[in-house]
Parts: structure tokens; C-alpha cells; sequence
């Protein structure tokens, strides 16, 4: 509460990452089910040939986390396309170059 008063950002929980993490793993795509309880991320690393992938990593989160996930996601997005991308691509919904209103609508 201090820190804010004078300012400054809150410290967040110390986050030790353990040196067999430390190069991560790389996935070109991801599958994203849920349960009415909890959401599963796949990150998946496919073949260039696209028909094929191995799963390089599995997580399991509660529905609260994924709205945290996506606020914070949304976030360092704007933050990268306002340094990274020009300008007329800025206002574009979520960098996949589909303006506003267009796109996959989810219906079939």
C-alpha cells in the first residue's frame, strides 16, 4: 500500500525459474479446451508441413486466471504494436490484420 501512495508499482510474488526452464520451448500453434471449472492451453510445436505436432506444453488454469491472462496479454500487445508495427496497423484487432468487425465470427 505504501508503494502505491509514493508512486510505485507493488512488488509481485518472487518467481525463481529453474535452470532446466531457462530456454523454453517453442510452439507455432495452440489448442485451447475447457470444462466448466478449467481452461487447457496446448502449446504445440507443428511440422512445417502443418500436419503434424507434438505438444511442448500443457496448462491447466482456472477461468479467473484466463481473464487475467488475457488483460495482461492485451496489455504488452499495445504496448509491442505501439514500438513494433506502423501505425496504420496499430488499431487493428489483436494483430492478426483483421480490422474491427471482421473475421471469424465463431458461427457456422
Amino acid at each position: 500500500m505504501a508503494d502505491e501512495e509514493e508512486g510505485r508499482k507493488p512488488q509481485g510474488p518472487k518467481i525463481v525459474l529453474e535452470r532446466e526452464m531457462m530456454p523454453g520451448v517453442w510452439a507455432n500453434f495452440a489448442r485451447v479446451s475447457h470444462s466448466r471449472h478449467e481452461f487447457t492451453l496446448d502449446f504445440v510445436r507443428l511440422e512445417p508441413d502443418g500436419k503434424q505436432g507434438i505438444v511442448v506444453a500443457r496448462v491447466s488454469v482456472s477461468p479467473l486466471f484466463v481473464t487475467q491472462l488475457i488483460d495482461a496479454l492485451d496489455a504488452n500487445w499495445q504496448r509491442y504494436a505501439d514500438r513494433a508495427l506502423p501505425e496504420e496497423f496499430r488499431g487493428e484487432r489483436r494483430g492478426r490484420g483483421e480490422p474491427e468487425g471482421e473475421g471469424e465470427s465463431g458461427e457456422d
